[in-house]
């Protein structure tokens, strides 16, 4: 049986660590060995306890970080950085390497989820055994990374241990193949398809209901989204509804705008949910309005939900949405607005492209497909059947 090690830096259940365990589960079942490294406990462990997937807890090294620089001096800062890379990656390295002597564990093969584990350089180099690393962020511009010591070295170091970059869209894949060539290889991110009605299914209430999921933080656009909605309210459009799940740092920004401008009405914070418990049948409209968005798992729930979807027309979410076919691109906040009226006043046209953002999103981004195309690249690096 072979061992494939997985260094993992997120404990929650975002889309990363979703995405990551639907592999883990699939490699799992076809016999290989998991041993999943993370750095605390959270939501994830109780779903790694249900699958049965063996984890220890150890300290994670990150490639970087979204603080904003320590020092005001951009060369103290740099040394600052470099030195803390270093005693952090000792210190991680050095854990991990007692760890798997203890297990008596060799892994075949170094699997990192997200570029932010650095731990996966050593241990390919030490094991000499192949890294695969599965890119899901653009980095820059979602994200806002600050490299420890700088990104160019990093990503060249890291070109030097990996032998395939995963990359969840054509976008990413865009981003690092300057870093790393022939290396890097497009697979799309695979979606459960959780349906919980159709699209013609009659929805009961009076208001038209728009949804948004996802990360209350600048770099996903929800104040964008309040600033349309808003926009439509001073038009005379009461009877609308936008509820959004999720939490994060701007929770408070965001509520206290809602609370300022009289929005309590209209706009609706329902925290945190399961994406699989979140009730997207209640829905008639649902919004992406991140503007660098990695690959767009929220999009693709949305879609195969039957809900039609208007995205922001940046990062892979126009890799998703076909504009005025499958669901609505849009580029400004002005535009958002006129596009939620559009769909609002025309129900025989968001029914239609619904059903075939549905349509699209079943048949391109389903959970099967994505699984067996990482299953057999990992396969054919190990030669393993």
């Amino acid at each position: 049986m072979k061992t494939i090690l997985t260094l993992c830096c997120h404990v929650d259940l975002c889309g990363a660590v979703q995405s990551m365990l639907s592999v883990l589960k699939s490699l799992k079942i076809k016999g290989y060995h998991i041993i999943l490294l993370i750095p605390q406990k959270g939501k994830i462990v109780q779903r790694l306890d249900e699958m049965g997937i063996e984890y220890h807890i150890v300290p994670i090294n990150y490639s970087a970080t979204m603080n904003p620089p320590r020092f005001k001096n951009s060369l103290i800062n740099s040394i600052y950085n470099r030195l803390y890379f270093i005693k952090h990656e000792i210190h991680s390295d050095f854990k991990i390497i007692k760890l798997l002597h203890k297990l008596k564990e060799k892994p075949d093969l170094i699997y990192t989820n997200t570029i932010i584990p650095t731990s996966g350089i050593l241990l390919s180099k030490l094991y000499k055994k192949p890294h695969i690393i599965h890119i899901r962020e653009l980095s820059d511009e979602d994200f806002h990374f600050n490299f420890y010591i700088g990104k160019d070295l990093y990503l060249k170091i890291l070109n030097n241990s990996i032998n395939c970059a995963i990359c969840i869209s054509q976008a990413v894949k865009d981003k690092f193949t300057p870093y790393f060539g022939n290396k890097t290889k497009l697979i799309y991110n695979g979606v459960p398809n959780n349906e919980q009605s159709t699209i013609q299914q009659e929805k009961e209430q009076q208001n038209v209901k728009i949804l948004f999921v996802g990360r209350l933080s600048q770099e996903k656009g929800v104040l964008d989204l309040i600033y349309a909605i808003e926009n439509l309210k001073k038009l005379g459009y009461t009877h609308i509804r936008l509820d959004i799940w999720g939490e994060g740092v701007e929770k408070e920004i965001i509520l206290n705008y809602i609370n300022e401008h009289n929005l309590n009405h209209i706009i609706s914070l329902k925290g945190y949910c399961p994406a699989n418990k979140i009730p997207r049948h209640k829905y008639d409209i649902a919004v992406m309005s991140s503007p660098h968005e990695a690959f767009g798992r929220v999009t693709v729930e949305y879609m195969m939900a039957g809900i039609p979807v208007i995205g922001r027309n940046g990062g892979a979410t126009p890799e998703i949405i076909i504009d005025n076919e499958t669901g609505l691109l849009y580029n400004s906040v002005q535009e958002l607005s006129d596009k939620l009226k559009y769909l609002i006043d025309n129900k025989e046209y968001r029914l239609k492209i619904g059903e075939k953002g549905k349509n699209q999103a079943t048949a391109r981004f389903s959970e099967e497909r994505y699984i067996n195309e990482v299953t057999e690249l990992f396969n054919s690096i190990l030669n393993y059947k």
